[in-house]
């Protein structure tokens, strides 16, 4: 939505290349706004943070960005920071769903919820694959795609994003308790407001609230009349705790309680299965007979997509076999060169080489488009003339370091 009053960075050119158009929004986080391209005329978004630091999330956001690009994942054109502000230059998107949940008098029929809950699980099953958990799971953190893409939901906002498997020690990371929310407490998990670490089954059962709250048009939480954060938190704990989960889904298909069983069955460790997930949500298209095919509730005109088009297929390939997880060498498996196909495997796989130890071995290789950053005491630091990337360096950032551009602090 486009605010009417007079911005002080309207105008303002960034990384002499981009020409701030207008201001899209802002939250705790900071601003965002629409910027032009000097070069091509093209519109991008470029977030802005005050440089804090105590709380810089957008650097987080910038380098999680780089290395997971993926489908349904905005792409990072470019990072810096000036004296004052952070900066992420990113693909613009559309409408967050939260604001088209808004602009649908706060209803979405069965079809349009399945059909995104379905994109979801994708999603957060690519960036778990990646070993991360978002944290911030929530209707403002997913957003439609533009133009031709409009029919793709992305996720949103990596500032929170946390790593839940330990490089150092090869393994999960330990539970703790006693932690402050990380998050948002409307669709955070029972054992987030309880204060405990999150893993995977967190960002899952944040998922299954906002299947919920787009059905319903609320959640039972909202709206206390509680001053004190803390206190807040504690209520919606309690009310998330006690809550009988018929109550929770009265009305609703038979699947969601058993979404919502699963996801509380989960152990910390536990590796989802998202499958599981995906076939309840399509098992209620098909007891309906609808079908996959984008029609959104605020769509205009029917949107026509070729039965071959990226959107029907998991474009990530992620299969699990067995609770240890690891990546194994692509000579190792049956893959394709040209695939960028993620396995996990055990101990029992009859392709597994017995001195191979619990390691990442081979990761897809994303080809490099853009500026990779690095931190410099002073300022982050561009480099516009990359190597293509290969298997070999595709993720050795080090190579990349020296610099022939600074950003500049005059600009802004």
């Amino acid at each position: 939505m486009e605010l009417t009053h007079k911005d002080k960075f309207i105008g303002r050119i960034i990384f002499k290349s981009y020409k701030i158009k207008k201001k899209l929004g802002e939250g705790s986080f900071g601003k965002v706004y629409v910027v032009s391209s000097l070069k091509t005329n093209e519109l991008f978004a470029a977030k802005l943070e005050k440089r804090d630091d105590k709380n810089e999330l957008l650097e987080v956001e910038a380098c999680i960005l780089h290395h997971i690009r993926a489908f349904g994942l905005p792409e990072m054109i470019t990072f810096g920071s000036t004296k004052d502000y952070n900066i992420l230059i990113m693909e613009l998107l559309g409408p967050s769903l939260e604001s088209l949940f808004q602009s649908q008098n706060k209803k979405f029929s069965l079809k349009t919820t399945c059909i995104l809950g379905i994109q979801m699980l994708d999603r957060i099953e690519y960036i778990h694959s990646r070993k991360l958990i978002h944290r911030d799971i929530k209707p403002d953190n997913f957003a439609i795609g533009r133009g031709k893409n409009s029919h793709i939901l992305y996720i949103l906002d990596f500032g929170l994003t946390k790593k839940y498997w330990s490089s150092t020690h090869k393994c999960h990371i330990p539970y703790i308790e006693g932690k402050k929310l990380t998050g948002t407490a409307r669709y955070a998990s029972i054992n987030a407001l309880g204060g405990c670490e999150q893993s995977r089954r967190d960002d899952l059962e944040s998922i299954f609230y906002i299947l919920i709250y787009f059905l319903k048009g609320s959640l039972p939480w909202q709206g206390l009349k509680v001053n004190k954060k803390e206190d807040r938190h504690k209520k919606i704990y309690e009310i998330k705790k006690n809550i009988r989960i018929k109550e929770l889904c009265s009305r609703l298909p038979e699947e969601f309680e058993l979404f919502y069983n699963y996801i509380r069955k989960l152990q910390f460790e536990q590796v989802p299965d998202y499958y599981y997930l995906k076939i309840l949500l399509k098992n209620i298209l098909e007891k309906n007979n609808y079908i996959i095919d984008f029609d959104y509730d605020w769509n205009k005109e029917k949107v026509h997509i070729e039965k071959d088009n990226i959107i029907f297929k998991n474009n990530y390939n992620i299969k699990y076999n067995g609770k240890e997880e690891w990546l194994i060498r692509k000579e190792d498996s049956n893959l394709d060169h040209n695939s960028n196909e993620i396995i996990y495997n055990n101990n029992n796989n009859p392709n597994r080489n017995n001195n191979i130890t619990n390691k990442i071995y081979y990761k897809p290789v994303i080809p490099l488009k853009h500026q990779i950053y690095k931190k410099s005491k002073s300022s982050f630091i561009f480099n516009n003339n990359q190597p293509p990337r290969t298997a070999e360096n595709s993720y050795n950032d080090s190579k990349y370091f020296e610099s022939n551009y600074t950003t500049s602090k005059k600009n802004i």
